[in-house]
């Protein structure tokens, strides 16, 4: 056996004896620190919470863990690994947020907190889904290029047209590795993978890549959210690096046009005047159909499908189509905020309470909010045969920009 292999292993043996979820050890990390023990808890688990109430208590889970996988914390990873599966996350999820390190990290650090928790998984009995990947070595570039292409442009699944040998080498890599490998396997949704990529760079402190990362995320999510985001990530990096990440985040939002939309208009959700209706729950099941943020929820489950669905600033769903072999199609009331309706080959219609659009079936469309404003309609499934909804691409920020 190699010396690198026989260090790796006693190194691992003495992280997994570090927690009380492996039957290896009952010391818990900084058990014999009792009051740096305390500090560090009442800012993780006291005061970073209470400062950052956007951001949604999944996504604050799993910041924790990058952050962790990132520092090379071991004995604090299996502790965060215990607490996130007592918190609901499910096993998928939580080595969906290792995977996603590995990219940015590297392998070796990638390698070791998937077999920390692992190991956790084993000493609770947890079974995992272990078949989470959906691409193939034949569909890897196509498939990054556009959950690249989402993120970042329609210029590079352009560049991916031509294939490998079409492409620079980091960029082909960037593509079918980073986007291709990562970005597309199930457990975790486009959107939260590029949320925590952000917070894996603040970690690291990496300032080019981390300012464009966080400019893919103004796309989605407000600048406060954005904002509160990094400060999950400051018990774990320092405030050095959560210092320039805050002034990358600045420099964003002043410089792209989605993040300045972000800084100057309501950043909080409206408050229960707004509208009639309850804004409901985040849309998370369709969250990857979105560009930003929505919430959703059910007036009907009978008779007639009703949904509410609330848009943040910015925020807008996919190009879609309603099928029907007879009837279908969708209605859309709009009751609260100011937003858009637009037909392919058609100019967007502003929506503002009141206004009605009849959505035929067959017809491919998107609706969604103003850049300035957040907006809600009811959606209202019209019943017909053989009805089915397909998703197509995201509305371009070429497009989007040009609506006021």
């Amino acid at each position: 056996m190699k010396l690198g292999t026989i260090m790796t292993m006693l190194g691992m043996g003495a992280v997994l004896a570090a927690c009380d979820c492996c039957p290896q050890g009952e010391a818990k990390a900084l058990s014999q620190d009792k009051e740096l023990r305390a500090v560090m808890d009442n800012f993780t688990q006291n005061e970073v919470p209470a400062a950052t109430p956007l951001v949604e208590k999944r996504e604050v889970e799993l910041i924790r863990l990058v952050s962790l996988v990132t520092q090379q914390s071991g004995a604090l990873l299996q502790e965060e690994v215990a607490t996130a599966l007592a918190q609901g996350l499910a096993p998928e999820e939580i080595l969906e947020a290792i995977y996603q390190c590995a990219p940015y990290t590297g392998f070796p650090r990638t390698v070791d907190a998937v077999e920390i928790a692992r190991s956790v998984f084993k000493a609770k009995n947890v079974k995992v889904d272990e078949n989470r990947a959906t691409v193939t070595a034949q569909s890897r570039l196509e498939a990054g290029a556009d959950a690249q292409g989402t993120l970042f442009g329609q210029t590079f699944r352009d560049m991916a047209k031509n294939g490998k040998s079409g492409m620079p080498t980091i960029n082909y890599f960037l593509a079918s590795n980073c986007f291709g490998d990562y970005y597309t396997r199930k457990g975790l949704d486009l959107n939260t993978r590029e949320l925590l990529t952000m917070a894996i760079l603040v970690n690291l402190g990496t300032e080019p890549q981390l300012k464009a990362h966080i400019g893919a995320n103004l796309k989605i999510r407000t600048a406060e959210y954005v904002e509160q985001a990094i400060y999950n990530c400051l018990p774990y990096c320092g405030y050095p690096r959560t210092l320039n990440a805050l002034r990358l985040l600045k420099e964003a939002v002043a410089e792209t046009k989605a993040g300045a939309a972000g800084a100057t208009v309501a950043k909080s959700m409206p408050g229960k005047d707004w509208s009639v209706f309850p804004v409901g729950k985040p849309n998370d099941a369709y969250a990857k159909y979105f560009v930003g943020k929505s919430y959703l929820d059910m007036i009907s489950k009978e008779q007639v499908g009703v949904g509410n669905v609330t848009f943040e600033p910015a925020c807008r769903n996919n190009w879609h189509i309603h099928h029907a072999k007879k009837g279908g199609g969708q209605i859309l009331i709009a009751t609260a905020g100011r937003g858009y309706y637009q037909e392919w080959g058609k100019p967007a219609v502003e929506l503002k309470p009141g206004d009605v659009v009849n959505i035929p079936a067959g017809v491919k469309h998107w609706h969604g909010a103003a850049p300035d404003s957040w907006f809600q309609h009811l959606a209202i499934e019209v019943p017909g045969e053989g009805t089915s909804n397909e998703w197509l691409e995201p509305v371009s920020d070429e497009d989007y920009g040009k609506l006021k």
